[in-house]
């Protein structure tokens, strides 16, 4: 038997099997469960700084462009941070889980970071969010605070810990 047959049995057995796939019946989730994320939608440009404690911050040109995702379930964002001495990029993608009504903002980055923060809003215009992790056998955090300020302008700041510890902090205002 050639190659060829051997082939085209081999698509004629899996046709012969081949069940099309039933329709979805699940009704899509309520939009409701991205609404929280729904201020950071647009196009956002300010500055910032990033740095250590007893070290020169580095400042920072920042840019920000969100949009609805998924039907209008999650934003997603893309972030650049550009300095002198670095670049930062990250692409965000954030919901809610609505079984357990909960915010995540997953975060990835040049750096090689991958985070699943976990988010909550206090009111309407405080997004806080963290991520623990554990890195080199100490404990690490994130704490990040949103601050959409007024319809136009939002403040963010980003301290991370080690050990309960301030190591680094990242913080900036953005306009559109």
């Amino acid at each position: 038997m050639s190659a060829r047959t051997v082939i085209a049995v081999f698509v004629l057995a899996g046709a012969a099997f081949a069940v099309p796939a039933p329709e979805c019946s699940a009704q899509p989730l309520s939009s409701r469960s991205a609404t929280p994320f729904y201020p950071f939608l647009g196009y956002w440009k300010g500055n910032g700084q990033y740095g250590a404690p007893g070290k020169d911050p580095v400042q920072l040109a920042l840019s920000l462009s969100c949009r609805k995702a998924v039907s209008g379930l999650a934003v997603r964002c893309d972030f650049v941070g550009r300095g002198e001495a670095m670049t930062f990029v990250e692409a965000d993608l954030m919901g809610t889980d609505p079984a357990m009504g909960i915010g995540h903002w997953f975060a990835i980055n040049n750096q090689g970071d991958t985070h699943d923060h976990i988010a909550e809003w206090p009111d309407a215009k405080t997004m806080i969010a963290h991520y623990d992790w554990e890195q080199n056998g100490k404990q690490m955090r994130e704490n990040v605070v949103f601050r959409f300020t007024h319809e136009k302008d939002m403040d963010f700041r980003s301290v991370i810990t080690e050990n309960g510890q301030e190591v680094g902090a990242f913080f900036g205002k953005l306009s559109r």
